[in-house]
C-alpha cells in the first residue's frame, strides 16, 4: 500500500487540509474528499500522480463535516465512486440541504467561497459502515472504527500499518509538535474523545493519517500528547464557564491559552494563522462551551 496525501491548498494556504490517495495492489481508494471549493485542486493532485479520477471506484469518508465530506457527493454522483460512511452520517450526503442550510447559517456570505457545494450523492452509491466492519477494496481491507467525541459520526479506518484519523487525533501540521483539539460544535464529548484516542492506541497502528495534516509516525507520543490537550481545553473552558465567563470572552481567552500551549511548544509564530486557518480557536471554544452548557442543564 502507498499513501499520498493530496494538499488541497484550501482558503490558497498550504499544508491544512489533506485527502489521502491509496493505491493498492488492484487499485485505487481516496480517503477524505475536502470541501467542494477544493475539488479542482484534489483532482489536479490525482492528475499530477498519474491518475485518473475515473480510477478511483471507492471513497472513504471520516465523517459529513465540509471538509472532510463536502465532495463526496460528486464523486457519489458525477464519478460513480462508492462512498463509505459512519451510519449517522449517512443520510447528509444523500440529502445534504440540512447540512449546507446550518452552515450557510454560520458562514454568511462566506459560504460559497470557503466551501462551494455540495451535491446529493445516490443513495445506491452509499455504503454505509458499522463498527469493526471490514470491507476490501483495491486489494486492501478497510476496517471502520467508530470514534466519537469530536462527532458522533466519526469513523476512523484502519489498513494494513495504518489509520486514518479523520479528526479525532486531532490537527497537527508538518513540522509541528503543537496538537490543536478539534472541537468544533455540536457534538464535542470529552470522555468518547478519551475512550476513541484510547482505541487508536490499543490498534497499535505504525502510521497516523490525519486530514489536518499529513503522516505521523511517532504514534504513542501523539495520541498521549493530544489526549492531555483534550482534558486540557475541556477542564480550560469549564473553569471559565463556572468563573462567569460569557461566549465571547471565552472565544478571546481560549485562544490565549491555545497560544501558549502553541509557542510553548515551540510553534513558529507565522504558523499560527496557518492552524487558525484549519482549526479557527473561536469555533473549537464554542463546541466545547456547548458540551459544557449542556451538562450543566442535563447533569448525569
Amino acid at each position: 500500500m502507498t499513501v499520498h496525501p493530496i494538499d488541497l491548498h484550501f482558503r490558497e494556504t498550504p499544508e491544512i487540509i489533506a485527502a489521502f490517495l491509496v493505491v493498492g495492489p488492484d487499485g485505487l481508494v481516496l480517503v477524505e474528499t475536502g470541501p467542494g471549493s477544493t475539488l479542482p485542486q484534489l483532482l489536479t493532485g490525482i492528475a499530477e500522480l498519474g491518475f485518473s479520477p475515473s480510477d478511483v471506484r471507492d471513497v472513504f469518508v471520516t465523517h459529513i463535516h465540509l471538509d472532510h465530506a463536502g465532495a463526496a457527493g460528486w464523486w457519489a454522483q458525477e464519478n460513480g465512486s462508492t462512498i463509505y460512511v459512519h451510519p449517522k452520517g449517512a443520510r447528509h450526503l444523500i440529502d445534504p440541504s440540512r447540512l449546507m442550510e446550518s452552515a450557510r447559517m454560520v458562514y454568511g456570505d462566506l459560504m460559497d467561497t470557503l466551501w462551494g457545494d455540495m451535491i446529493p450523492a445516490p443513495e445506491e452509491r452509499v455504503r454505509i459502515l458499522e463498527d469493526n466492519e471490514t470491507v476490501s477494496v483495491a486489494g486492501l481491507d478497510f476496517t471502520a472504527l467508530n470514534t466519537p467525541g469530536h462527532a458522533r459520526h466519526h469513523h476512523a479506518y484502519a489498513v494494513e500499518d495504518a489509520i486514518f484519523t479523520g479528526d479525532v487525533a486531532g490537527a497537527r501540521l508538518p513540522e509541528c509538535d503543537y496538537l490543536s483539539v478539534t472541537s468544533a460544535p455540536p457534538q464535542f464529548d470529552p470522555d468518547a474523545y478519551f475512550a476513541s484516542i484510547e482505541r487508536l492506541k490499543k490498534a497499535d497502528p505504525a502510521r497516523l493519517f490525519l486530514t489536518h495534516f499529513g503522516e505521523v509516525t511517532d504514534v504513542a507520543v501523539h495520541l498521549d500528547d493530544y489526549r492531555e490537550n483534550v482534558d486540557l481545553a475541556s477542564t480550560f473552558v469549564r473553569d471559565r464557564l463556572n468563573e462567569g465567563m460569557d461566549a465571547d470572552a471565552l472565544q478571546i481567552a481560549y485562544q490565549a491559552f491555545q497560544m501558549e500551549i502553541a509557542f510553548r511548544s515551540g510553534l513558529p509564530p507565522e504558523d499560527w494563522n496557518r492552524y487558525q486557518q484549519a482549526n479557527p480557536t473561536s469555533m473549537c471554544a464554542d463546541g466545547i462551551r456547548l458540551y459544557w452548557e449542556k451538562q450543566s442543564e442535563n447533569p448525569k
